[in-house]
C-alpha cells in the first residue's frame, strides 16, 4: 500500500485484496479468510475474490482427492462470500451473483436476529 501511495495513488482509492489462490496452499487461503479483521485494520476496504478458486476445490475434494470442477464450486463460493461479508468485507467478486447475494442476505438476517452482534 505504501508503494502505491508513494507512486501517486490517493489512499482513499486503495482496496485491499488478500490475493486468494495466488501462490498459496488452501490452508493459507482459509487462514486469510479467518482473519479478515486483520486486513480491515489497515483502514481500507477489503475485497474478497474467492469465486470458484482452486482452494475451494481442495476443501471440497472427495475421499479420492479429486476436486470438483470450478463450475461446481458456486455453493462454496456463496458460503465464503457470506462469511466475508459478515466479517466486514467491502465487496466480494463472484460468478453467480444471485446465489451469493441470497447467502449474504440470509447471513445478515441471522446477524440482525442476534441483535446485530458479529
Amino acid at each position: 500500500m505504501q508503494a502505491a501511495i508513494e507512486g501517486g495513488i490517493a489512499p482513499e482509492r486503495i482496496v485491499v485484496d488478500p490475493g486468494l489462490g495466488f501462490s498459496k496452499e488452501a490452508e493459507h487461503d482459509l487462514a486469510l479468510l479467518a482473519r479478515l479483521d486483520r486486513l480491515r485494520e489497515l483502514g481500507h476496504p477489503v475485497l474478497v475474490a474467492a469465486s470458484r478458486k482452486r482452494f475451494l476445490g481442495r476443501v471440497l475434494a472427495g475421499p479420492e482427492g479429486a476436486p470438483p470442477p470450478a463450475r461446481e464450486r458456486d455453493a462454496a463460493t456463496a458460503a465464503v462470500s457470506a462469511i466475508a461479508a459478515h466479517q466486514g468485507a467491502w465487496a466480494v467478486r463472484v460468478h453467480e451473483v444471485r446465489a451469493t447475494a441470497d447467502a449474504v442476505r440470509v447471513a445478515q438476517a441471522v446477524t440482525d436476529a442476534a441483535g446485530g452482534h458479529r
